[in-house]
């Protein structure tokens, strides 16, 4: 029995030292798990920022677009009208 008590204080600095090696690295765990977080909100973050920052760009670009569109589409119809009154003019 005397043994066995032996065997186990002879171990006991080493379960000590392996004891305080685990808690730091839980430690640093929890603080880098922390660090972790505050850094996907500021990420997330600014995601965001980009995302409606685009989202106005592409709305200017759109309006851009269907205006020039209105254009093309009412210089046809001038052309397309102008033909016709050239066609009449022949055909008279």
């Amino acid at each position: 029995m005397d043994e066995i008590l032996f065997k186990l204080l002879e171990q006991t600095p080493v379960i000590i030292a392996l004891g305080v090696g685990i808690y730091a690295l839980w430690k640093d765990k929890k603080e880098t798990k922390k660090e972790n977080l505050l850094e996907r909100k500021h990420f997330s973050k600014t995601i965001k920022e980009t995302n409606d920052k685009h989202a106005a760009e592409l709305k200017t670009l759109n309006e851009y677009i269907r205006g020039r569109d209105m254009e093309t589409l009412e210089s046809l119809e001038e052309l397309t009208s102008a033909i016709v009154e050239i066609k009449n003019a022949i055909e008279n």
